[in-house]
């Protein structure tokens, strides 16, 4: 969680090693009387060091020494709880105008960014003269079509006719023939034996001849097979004829039929696409579909995300089938965008009132969104989690653009009429919030009980009382200030408590592990050379704590060990910075070594960065250099 805090005041006492600390460079060649000159003026200042460092440590007594410290009074007032955050501001409606016409397409005209424009307005003009050509192509391609629809529709509507002529024309017509033929020949039969009956009665008269008879047989015969012959016609006709002609008339109107759908759709794509033609060719002019401020679309997709990279949007230049050309984001509704550490997004609300910094501005909103899901991290990001959180601003504010940085504060709570100092006043002490007050012309130790914080004052539930003076920026001096119970030491750890009953693996009487003296496996030179005859105590404090010799018989060793460098390890400073957010707290230093986070923290701010790391390394090696390396295992 990022603390902001005010600016530190200059520190209380100066450090002897900040006092006789010297970097040391490599010299160029100089004369004589030059290097006489630096030499002199480096005993002076060593001898200075020495009598600012006596005067602050030897002889000045603790209330001597804080008789001028700058001191603030315990205040009682209302402490706002918030959550302070940077964001980005940006359109609650945001429209985004992409290339709808298949490319690459060339960028012919486009309005310059930032400027306002109003729904209607000429946005884009996009290279489509191929789409010109395309529809003159076209056009012919549809006139074929169309000629084509045509022949196809009047070939049906003639084979229809056909159908309908033979149905309720041609096949009715040879029918009443047909009948009108038989019934002639049903008169003609008639007649013809009424013809015979009539001979063969004058025949047995006499007044006929025999072959006058038989003539008149023949007439009859003759009349019946007419008949006959009619009637089958007519079957024929009914039965099979009529039906072939009119499946064959039918077959040729279905397949004509089947070419003019053919015909017709063929013309109605032909139509369609010369339409998508000049739909494209009109889309290559781009409007503006409400009022707002254009911004080009040249968002990274990479970064620090590990992506690529659109093409730029620019005159000139070359844009595909849905590619994103501008923004045009609604001025009138604007929000602010801002990412939240998953130790503070728990606190948040919607609904929850917020302040907005935009420049000189300060405008107001409330939250109208909290994310669920964290935003994607990058190899940069060393697994931060963050969750984006939208703050609509109230109103329509005037001269916010899209893309500013905004600073934003959410009100999470208020703790009313409560007793608050700055946060400079406080100091971790053993895993315990404390604070020294001045008291009866000296300072004294305070054991407070803390409240909520707004990174700036911390509200103290219990330990001060209103109007009581605390010393600020005490950090960098706790080692130095009046402690209760005699000095800070390090905590002592129950490993038992911590982890368990259960000891590690292998876990024998004497090891480190069971609690033993831990000599063969103690770190560093010291350990390994450790091993003398030196007594107990000098074995437990100097072996133990500079060489990490033996506490029974590593006296000598351990001391050895402490000169040429130390029983504990140097930490590197990513093996501080355990949350990898680049500054080191008070909680992520070793128990074993808190008690120099003030010397190391020298601007007074509560963390450690790598250049104050640095910088704590290179003034012990400068001040064992100058005859502070008894002292060097202690680092």
């Amino acid at each position: 969680m990022n603390v902001s805090v005010a600016p530190h005041d200059p520190p209380l006492a100066p450090e002897p090693f900040l006092q006789t600390a010297r970097v040391r460079k490599k010299r160029p060649a100089s004369t004589g009387w030059v290097k006489w000159l630096v030499a002199l003026v480096a005993v002076l200042g060593l001898g200075a060091a020495a009598r600012v460092a006596y005067d602050w440590y030897g002889s000045a007594a603790p209330g001597d020494l804080y008789r001028d410290a700058l001191t603030t009074p315990a205040t009682r007032g209302d402490l706002l709880i918030l959550v302070s955050e940077e964001g980005n501001i940006e359109s609650a409606r945001n429209v985004e105008i992409k290339c709808q016409v298949p490319g690459p397409l060339t960028i012919l005209e486009i309005v310059p960014d930032g400027s306002l424009v109003h729904e209607g307005d000429v946005l884009v003009r996009l290279d489509g003269s191929y789409l010109e050509d395309s529809l003159l192509a076209q056009e012919v391609v549809k006139s074929k079509a169309e000629a084509a629809k045509i022949a196809a529709e009047r070939t049906f509507n003639a084979a229809q006719i056909a159908v309908d002529e033979y149905r309720y024309g041609t096949f009715v017509q040879e029918m009443k023939q047909l009948e009108a033929d038989i019934t002639v020949a049903k008169q003609n039969q008639s007649s013809a034996e009424n013809q015979l009956a009539y001979s063969e009665k004058m025949y047995r008269s006499g007044y006929v001849t025999r072959l006058d008879v038989e003539s008149k047989q023949f007439a009859v015969e003759q009349a019946r097979l007419t008949r006959a012959v009619n009637e089958r016609k007519k079957f024929v006709l009914e039965k099979f004829t009529s039906a072939k002609m009119l499946q064959d008339l039918v077959s040729q109107r279905d397949a004509a039929e089947a070419m003019m759908n053919s015909a017709v759709g063929t013309y109605t794509h032909e139509v369609n696409k010369l339409n998508r033609y000049a739909g494209q060719l009109e889309k290559c002019t781009i409007i503006a579909p409400q009022d707002g401020m254009v911004v080009y679309a040249n968002d990274t997709g990479g970064g620090r995300r590990g992506g690529g990279q659109e093409p730029k949007i620019e005159l000139g230049a070359q844009v595909n089938q849905f590619q994103p050309i501008l923004k045009l984001p609604d001025l009138r509704q604007m929000q602010v965008k801002t990412l939240v550490h998953e130790d503070k997004v728990d606190e948040l609300r919607l609904g929850m009132r917020a302040r907005i910094r935009i420049r000189d501005a300060e405008f107001q909103g409330e939250i109208k969104s909290i994310a669920n899901q964290p935003e994607a991290s990058s190899r940069w990001s060393n697994n931060v989690k963050e969750y984006a959180t939208i703050i609509k601003l109230d109103g329509e504010p005037e001269s916010v653009k899209p893309g500013m940085s905004a600073a934003v504060e959410i009100l999470v709570g208020m703790r009313p009429d409560v007793i608050m100092v700055p946060v400079q006043c406080i100091a971790d002490v053993r895993g315990k919030p404390r604070a020294w007050v001045k008291a009866g012309g000296g300072v004294e130790q305070r054991e407070l009980v803390l409240g909520r914080t707004d990174d700036t004052y911390v509200e103290v539930v219990d330990g001060l009382k209103e109007g009581e003076q605390v010393l600020l920026n005490i950090t960098p001096q706790v080692s130095l200030l009046p402690q209760t119970g005699g000095p800070v030491e390090p905590a002592k750890v129950d490993a038992d408590e911590r982890f368990g009953t259960s000891r590690a693996r292998g876990a024998g009487p004497g090891s480190a592990a069971a609690g033993g003296d831990g000599g063969a496996m103690a770190p560093g030179p010291g350990g390994r050379r450790g091993g003398g005859d030196g007594p107990p105590g000098a074995g437990q404090r100097d072996g133990g704590e500079r060489g990490g010799g033996s506490a029974g018989s590593g006296g000598q060793g351990g001391g050895r060990g402490g000169q040429r460098g130390g029983g504990r390890r140097r930490l590197n400073f990513k093996e501080l910075d355990k949350d990898g957010d680049g500054k080191v707290s008070l909680d992520e230093m070793p128990e074993d070594r808190r008690e120099r986070f003030g010397r190391m923290d020298s601007n007074g701010d509560g963390f450690i960065d790598q250049q104050e790391q640095q910088a704590m390394t290179e003034r012990m090696r400068q001040f064992q250099q100058q005859g502070g390396g008894q002292s060097g295992g202690r680092e």
